[in-house]
């Protein structure tokens, strides 16, 4: 997560109709549907501030729905606005939900026609636009979002992490039938399915992924390659305040440890107990890698380059830089 940037979690989801093609297709489509979902909400908030934007999302795949059935579907993390031509940032606080509608509709079918050769598929995208006229579902997860981003990771392992049934669930089984439980969505009440160990078995096995998919993904503003250098462009340009909706929530920077340690302990920890004056680092002893010396730490910080590929000490001593530098 970007320290400083205002984010939402938006849902795209696909028809009924149309899962039955990634059922079928999983090496092929899985891929391209993640990429489809970013692709649709950067042309959304570029719609809505019109000017191009760079945004950032991460994606998480899902393909179970609350029964087990099949259903992918994407959960989004995405940047509530991105950094303009200019090298600004422009906010997007409000998003017009029949326009993700409608644009997630079209980047999914246009995903979709391009890549699967049946014939069968252009029926179904001919009867996804006569049937949805006004778009595909994508809406904004009504869940209490932890503020500040704190406990987000525990907010979003759900759609991870858990299996599409879990073990809790599970009402009864007497060797040829399972029972279990689910909560409907759309009425919010608890419903009972019994079904044969068989087709229980293959509902749940059907949501493996092929092998080596990746099921969290990273895009634009957050991709693996740009993070270091977009954080430290953020930096410079994000407002100080930042408007926050009931849909958002921002990411807090992390406090560095000089403050983490006052308010546990009351005392900071950088003082020196005689003199009460901030103390300066002289050096490191480890009493497996020996004595690291001050000034060939700061000599190596103040350097820019690759990765070091040194001895084991100096590696140790560098990677004690990016530690100690902001302590001081």
């Amino acid at each position: 997560m970007l320290p400083g940037v205002v984010y939402r979690h938006i849902v795209l989801t696909v028809p009924e109709f149309l899962r039955l093609w990634f059922y079928r297709n999983p090496d092929t489509l899985l891929s391209l549907f993640m990429r489809a979902g970013h692709a649709c909400l950067l042309d959304v908030l570029e719609t809505c501030a019109r000017v191009k934007l760079d945004i950032g999302s991460i994606i998480v795949l899902q393909t179970a729905g609350r029964p087990g059935t099949y259903n992918p579907h994407l959960h989004i993390l995405l940047t509530e606005g991105g950094i303009t031509p200019q090298n600004t940032w422009k906010t997007v606080s409000y998003i017009p939900f029949d326009l993700i509608h409608r644009k997630w509709q079209y980047h999914l079918l246009t995903m979709l026609k391009e890549n699967i050769s049946d014939p069968g598929v252009k029926q179904d995208i001919d009867w996804a636009w006569e049937k949805y006229p006004k778009g595909f579902v994508a809406f904004v997860d009504k869940d209490k979002v932890p503020p500040g981003g704190e406990g987000l990771a525990k907010h979003l392992a759900k759609y991870v992490v858990s299996p599409p049934i879990s073990v809790r669930r599970i009402q009864d089984y007497d060797g040829k039938t399972v029972q279990y439980w689910y909560k409907d969505h759309r009425s919010g009440q608890i419903k009972f399915e019994t079904l044969p160990v068989l087709c229980f078995i293959g509902r749940m096995v059907q949501h493996i992924l092929p092998k080596g998919f990746q099921r969290i993904r990273y895009y634009g503003l957050h991709g693996n390659v740009r993070y270091r250098k977009v954080r430290a462009q953020l930096a410079e340009i994000l407002p100080a305040e930042m408007p926050t909706g009931p849909d958002s929530f921002r990411v807090l920077p992390r406090k560095p440890f000089e403050q983490l340690f006052f308010e546990s302990f009351g005392r900071n920890p950088l003082l020196c107990p005689r003199c009460n004056r901030i103390m300066e680092l002289e050096l490191i002893h480890h009493p497996e890698y020996g004595t690291i010396k001050a000034y060939e730490l700061f000599e190596d910080a103040t350097q820019e380059r690759h990765p070091p590929r040194g001895p084991p000490l100096q590696r140790r001593a560098q990677s004690m830089v990016q530690v100690s530098l902001p302590l001081l």
